[in-house]
């Protein structure tokens, strides 16, 4: 992977492809930017694509900071701006997807669009009151928190065995920071205030509740997958680059 220096933290990133609506892919908590290839390697072909490892994850370093949305945000305009990525259409999973949903609040001029998928966008109550921390912050406390809430009976067993693996490797440090994010950020009310054409896509046991959903702006498409969990862009990638092809096509003149 490539790789740029901020601050003295190296983030890493792979690039490919050309063509208008860039996009910017963003991978979950404790993940790495190889769970979003399913998407680089369809939407290459006709976009740009930017495809990273947040701060903490898979090839980039991992500072003991903060590991807020604001400096994940920080390292994701300083990405697109060193390599003359504008306002592209943010592509993220789960944390990415509340990562990229808080940077369409704050920073709307930022992103062309926004896709999100199966994040846990819903009030911080909720979101601790299922969550609690522990499963958050302690890769060890977590992994029967992992199996039970992140997959389905119809997820492959070796690709669950995988991400779990992937998960386990994560600094703890790095864990316990984007865990305080987590349940900190009031992502219901992000979505609220989030005025850029948006998609949603949902598992089979989506990680928000139906009002949340009835809250959205006229902005907001959702959809669900049939037959995943959590992962639903590695699980049934082809129901989810359909889905966000359509969503393209839909805004594209509008970007």
């Amino acid at each position: 992977m490539k790789g740029l220096e901020r601050g003295g933290v190296r983030l890493a990133y792979t690039e490919a492809g050309a063509g208008d609506p860039p996009l910017l892919l963003v991978h979950g908590m404790r993940c790495n930017h190889t769970h979003m290839l399913p998407q680089m390697g369809h939407f290459m072909r006709r976009h740009r694509v930017l495809n990273v490892d947040l701060r903490g994850h898979g090839a980039s370093d991992a500072p003991d900071s903060l590991y807020s949305n604001d400096e994940l945000n920080d390292d994701l305009m300083f990405l697109c701006r060193e390599l003359g990525v504008e306002r592209p259409i943010g592509i993220g999973h789960s944390f990415g997807g509340s990562t990229l949903l808080h940077l369409a609040a704050t920073r709307p001029e930022a992103l062309g669009g926004l896709v999100v998928l199966d994040s846990g966008i819903r009030s911080a109550a909720s979101r601790v009151a299922e969550l609690g921390r522990t499963p958050l912050m302690s890769p060890e406390a977590g992994r029967a928190f992992l199996e039970a809430r992140l997959f389905s009976p119809d997820d492959p067993a070796d690709l669950k065995a995988r991400i779990i693996g992937e998960m386990g490797h994560t600094p703890a440090h790095v864990s316990a920071g984007c865990g305080r994010t987590v349940l900190s950020f009031d992502a219901a009310e992000a979505a609220e205030r989030c005025t850029l054409p948006a998609l949603f896509l949902l598992a089979d046991r989506p990680f928000t509740d139906p009002e949340t959903l009835a809250r959205l702006g006229p902005n907001w498409r959702v959809g669900q997958v049939v037959g995943a969990g959590h992962f639903i862009h590695m699980v049934a990638p082809d129901q989810v680059n359909a889905m966000i092809e359509r969503f393209i096509a839909l805004v594209g003149d509008r970007l």
